[in-house]
């Protein structure tokens, strides 16, 4: 089952598109729903490991700044 949906594009949004669509020999529905998949797919993984960070914070797996900074080579 599918569902239409409709939204509103910058002109060279839509032109740069039709060019990838024309190179690959694929409609713009196809790398529409291949760009939608992977946002949603980045974005939920963000948003789950957002949500995993606050839950160790409130559980009180906290590190010290100095030790993050160690880490990740800013000391």
């Amino acid at each position: 089952m599918t569902t239409v949906v409709s939204f509103r594009a910058d002109d060279a949004l839509v032109e740069a598109l039709d060019q990838l669509a024309r190179a690959t020999h694929r409609d713009r529905p196809y790398h529409l729903r291949q760009a939608l998949a992977q946002y949603l797919e980045r974005q939920s993984w963000h948003v789950a490991t957002i949500d995993e960070g606050v839950a160790d914070a409130d559980a009180g797996h906290l590190l010290e700044h100095t030790v993050i900074e160690a880490k990740w080579g800013l000391a």
